[in-house]
């Protein structure tokens, strides 16, 4: 048994508690667990439990066995001062606090139901696509519910934490942190670090500069991602080639390795050159695009400052120098739906947060129950098992839940997991 096994079963009492005695002998009943510490600390705070007939409030530390409160050093840390109570799975030797005092102990080895224990090792052992899955089933609504608003959250959350860190870097400028954001969106998964790197390598100023001149927009996009440097045949290749030439001479600007972009067993309208072309088009049409997504409250509304195209040369290439069929290069609906999943909903939701603006962050999370479920693999999957996805808010949810929870088998942190005990 592990240490968070074991600190699950005393946070839901699953342990006989009749009869509950010290190692040395001293009645202990239990008024109040105490609530787990995810800090630095005892394993639970603020319990309150009688011992010997006199009532405690303080701390409990959580060990498999009593040695370890040595072994972590905690006999000589202030901290563990107010520990109230040593729980363990085996006891071995005395814990003392710093100032010397003995710590009262319990040992549960005997009072474990040994049910949890087979429940657990299943759990962790079984190779089903989740490890809940015989049993998702039995699972009521409203408790699915819970776990996929903390799924969803968690997975904002996570996305806040890349923003909070292009904020360090880029000194709080929040038009270029979104710009890298909606940049990196672009690359729609496969592509992604390259074309994060990309609006690294080219400053949004820059960019602000020949907004009004598409031309120009796609040489300096297409000439820092390294596809212009190379011999073309038709005229408007070598036109963006000479523009790039100039461009990156007055700004001092550095082309990219092209070979950070993958092209191979991809489809053609998702080309990095196409993305690529997309990505200048939605530059040159918008004009301070953050703080209209900030103003607007309409999501149909939102969704049309998207709506964009590659330039008339892509209609009928792919690639430069190659030209193929007619084609739509209208971004589509589900790709629009990407960039607002991954670059706006994140962007407005941690820009909410940090400017105590909860309208925004909300507003942020509706944009995800307005737009419809994305369809992939793991929705079809969860499907299979009765949860379906109706939402982007779902999806988003769902995708968390398979990926960062289920797939690290994070059992004991999730609402199914605890029902299944």
């Amino acid at each position: 048994m592990n240490e968070d096994l074991l600190q699950f079963i005393w946070m839901s009492g699953l342990f006989n508690q009749l009869s509950l005695k010290t190692v040395d002998g001293l009645e202990v009943e239990i008024y109040k667990r105490g609530f787990l510490n995810t800090n630095a600390g005892p394993d639970f705070l603020n319990a309150q439990i009688k011992i010997d007939h006199t009532t405690w409030v303080g701390h409990v530390e959580i060990h498999t066995d009593s040695s370890f409160w040595n072994v972590h050093k905690h006999q000589l840390d202030n901290a563990y001062n107010n520990t109230i109570l040593h729980v363990v799975l085996n006891y071995n030797e005395p814990s003392y606090r710093k100032d010397g005092s003995l710590l009262p102990c319990i040992e549960l080895k005997d009072r474990i139901d040994t049910k949890v224990i087979h429940q657990y090792q299943y759990l962790k052992t079984n190779k089903l696509w989740v490890p809940c899955a015989d049993y998702l089933n039995k699972i009521d609504h409203f408790t699915i519910t819970q776990v996929l608003d903390r799924c969803l959250i968690e997975r904002l959350e996570r996305k806040t934490d890349v923003i909070k860190k292009w904020l360090d870097i880029y000194q709080n400028d929040w038009h270029t942190v979104f710009y890298i954001a909606l940049a990196r969106s672009f690359g729609f998964g496969v592509n992604n670090d390259a074309f994060e790197q990309l609006a690294s390598q080219l400053p949004l100023p820059i960019l602000a500069k020949h907004k009004n001149n598409l031309t120009q927009i796609e040489a300096l996009f297409f000439g820092t991602s390294g596809f212009l440097n190379q011999n073309f045949e038709d005229s408007y290749s070598n036109q963006l080639k000479q523009e790039w030439i100039f461009l990156a001479k007055k700004y001092h600007l550095q082309a990219l390795p092209v070979e950070i972009f993958k092209k191979m067993r991809m489809r053609p309208g998702n080309l990095p050159t196409i993305r690529i072309a997309q990505l200048s088009d939605l530059v040159h049409q918008s004009h301070h695009l953050l703080s209209q997504l900030i103003e607007e409250e309409n999501v149909n509304q939102i969704i049309k400052k998207f709506e964009v195209s590659a330039s008339e040369y892509w209609k009928n290439h792919y690639v430069f120098d190659k030209e193929s069929k007619s084609h739509n290069t209208a971004l589509t609906v589900s790709a629009i739906q990407g960039l607002l999943i991954n670059a706006v909903v994140p962007v407005l939701f941690v820009y909410g947060q940090m400017m105590s603006n909860e309208h925004l962050s909300q507003k942020a999370i509706n944009i995800l129950h307005q737009l419809p479920s994305e369809n992939n693999q793991i929705i079809n999957q969860w499907s299979q098992f009765g949860i379906h996805s109706r939402t982007s808010f779902d999806s988003q949810a769902l995708i968390e839940l398979k990926k960062n929870n289920c797939d690290l088998k994070k059992c004991l942190q999730c609402k199914i997991g605890i029902k299944m005990f």
